[in-house]
């Protein structure tokens, strides 16, 4: 049994992983500004507060922290707040880690949108960042992350999409595709990057067992936006006609935040399979079927 420390253990991330983990027969401590449980720590970052209970038994740490990107436009505020809800936290963690004695292991989220967009070619965890503005907030972010490096190995994931119908990008479209309003954003033919949320889990643990170090793409594939949206549509019997979302339109209601669906990134998993990670999903149709016909 290993003891665990998640932050931002709420998110859709840290839900499912936590369940993974309990199901192991781990146990999971989560990073919380509003303890319910037994299981919770109470923690604020900007305040520089943290209960001291239990830190003395974490041997791994999941930072999963940071405010949602896709929430709101990104105003100037915003930017900041985002850069800082994952920079900050990590430091915070990183000064808290002096009170855990027997810390072996550091896994953090990361973005796949950091490399830029519009690439002929898949990119590779050796590729140059971008230089837009999430290109940079993944850069500081993951360089937080490395200051746990003086202490413990260090994970980083690029996570790409998430694929799961209980929160997330997913769960928005997948409300708009019930009510027959499925159809491509922008010319569709961008393609998108996406991981199932079980893989994703499955990813963490691979990495956490084998105490791997360096940064992963964690992505099972990408597809073009107009096969992603019809193949969403397919597997919920939903009509997949309506025209192209103009880009625009997208531009007019997210601002900046609208690059995000209409930029194209093709990224590669060749360096996480060489390590022995297999994905349980090898394609969209079957990631979505998994989704639409599973409860759990």
């Amino acid at each position: 049994m290993t003891t665990f420390l998640i932050s931002g253990g709420r998110g859709l991330i840290g839900k499912t992983l936590s369940k993974t983990l309990k199901m192991q027969g781990h146990k999971v401590y989560k990073l919380t500004r509003r303890p319910k449980r037994k299981s919770h720590i109470y923690w604020d970052p900007e305040k520089q507060s943290i209960e001291s209970k239990h830190l003395n038994e974490i041997e791994v740490i999941i930072n999963l922290a940071g405010a949602n990107i896709g929430e709101k436009k990104w105003s100037e505020k915003r930017k900041l707040e985002l850069i800082n809800s994952r920079v900050n936290s990590i430091h915070f963690l990183r000064k808290s880690a002096a009170n855990m004695p027997k810390l072996q292991y550091f896994i953090s989220a990361s973005g796949i949108n950091c490399y830029g967009y519009n690439k002929h070619h898949e990119m590779t965890e050796s590729d140059e960042f971008g230089d837009d503005f999430l290109s940079k907030l993944v850069k500081e972010w993951e360089k937080a992350s490395n200051t746990f490096k003086e202490i413990c190995p260090v994970g980083i994931l690029r996570i790409a999409m998430v694929v799961d119908k209980k929160g997330g990008a997913l769960n928005k479209i997948m409300k708009s595709v019930k009510f027959g309003l499925g159809s491509p954003l922008g010319n569709g033919q961008q393609y998108v990057p996406w991981v199932h949320i079980r893989d994703l889990c499955r990813m963490f643990v691979h990495c956490i067992d084998q105490k791997k170090e360096g940064i992963y793409n964690a992505a099972n594939g990408y597809l073009s936006n107009k096969e992603f949206m019809r193949t969403i549509s397919k597997k919920m019997k939903k009509p997949f006609f309506f025209p192209a979302v103009p880009r625009s339109i997208l531009s007019l209601a997210l601002g900046e935040m609208s690059t995000m669906l209409t930029e194209s990134l093709k990224v590669s998993n060749d360096k996480i399979r060489k390590t022995g990670f297999t994905f349980k999903h090898e394609s969209f149709d079957s990631a979505m079927a998994d989704i639409v016909n599973n409860d759990n």
